[in-house]
């Protein structure tokens, strides 16, 4: 799925150039790729997600649902940690959900998904939940 929507991304909005940089994680590019990265993608990346998101929603292929199992396919491929394209189908999608696709068929299927995989967003929220009713708790019995 990386390499299919990186070539329709980059076909369609002109930024040929960056097409390979779009299949990479943002941990992995060197100097010169970030660059170009920060240069040609990151100004363009508000187009780039209405871009995904017309593709989701129009007819044929590109449905949601199809949108969805691809990127889990294509997460699962990379052990679950994901490339540029990746984050940003995420981004319009929903992290959750895909997230949520990604660990059920990653339990079915045995594959075993890297340490870290981005699910610190929902340990995040618990933290601040914790932190602010042990901050209440304390207000009230003092």
């Amino acid at each position: 799925m990386s390499r299919e929507m990186a070539a329709l991304v980059a076909g369609s909005l002109g930024i040929s150039r960056a097409e390979n940089l779009l299949v990479k994680n943002i941990k992995s590019l060197g100097r010169v790729e970030r660059k170009l990265y920060f240069q040609d993608i990151k100004p363009r990346e508000k187009e780039i997600k209405e871009f995904i998101s017309r593709y989701c929603s129009g007819p044929g292929d590109g449905g949601r649902e199809d949108v969805i199992k691809k990127t889990v396919d294509s997460l699962l491929e990379k052990k679950g940690d994901p490339d540029l394209v990746d984050s940003m189908v995420m981004d319009v999608l929903g992290r959750l959900n895909i997230y949520q696709s990604l660990r059920e068929r990653s339990e079915s299927e045995g594959i075993k998904l890297s340490a870290m995989t981005s699910f610190g967003g929902l340990s995040m929220v618990l933290f601040t939940v914790v932190i602010v009713t042990a901050i209440v708790l304390y207000m009230i019995n003092r």
